[in-house]
């Protein structure tokens, strides 16, 4: 089974995000779906994690869930999945602070490393 791409994501996150940065909530759910169709789309999540885990010195993955990965990732990272999809500075912002605010309010039972958001940009994935 496949989950739906905004699954890693809480209406309520995405609503307070969205009021922050003068974005509408349909645009900035819009953002999130495509860059997790995006992810999908690349090599897939599994095999991007895998990637980052092997690649970057410190292992980026700073929790999970069966049904989430929470990373944190330099910010650079995103440079290239914002290139991809075209977007202006404001919904680079938004994008990014709803990745970081999903994921400071993951749950206990993600086990998120906080901390680790403090220093570099989070990044949400929701599992297939």
């Amino acid at each position: 089974m496949t989950r739906d791409e905004l699954a890693a994501f809480d209406d309520a996150v995405v609503d307070t995000v969205a009021a922050d940065h003068d974005l509408s909530v349909e645009r900035l759910t819009d953002l999130v779906r495509t860059h997790q169709s995006n992810v999908r789309a690349l090599p897939g999540v599994e095999d991007i994690v895998y990637e980052w885990r092997n690649y970057f010195h410190q292992d980026p993955l700073v929790g999970r869930t069966e049904a989430v990965y929470y990373l944190a990732l330099p910010e650079h990272v995103w440079d290239e999945f914002v290139e991809d999809m075209g977007i202006d500075e404001t919904e680079r912002a938004a994008l990014l602070a709803v990745h970081d605010r999903q994921a400071r309010a993951a749950d206990t039972d993600a086990g998120v490393e906080v901390a680790r958001l403090d220093a570099d940009a989070a990044l949400v994935l929701s599992r297939p």
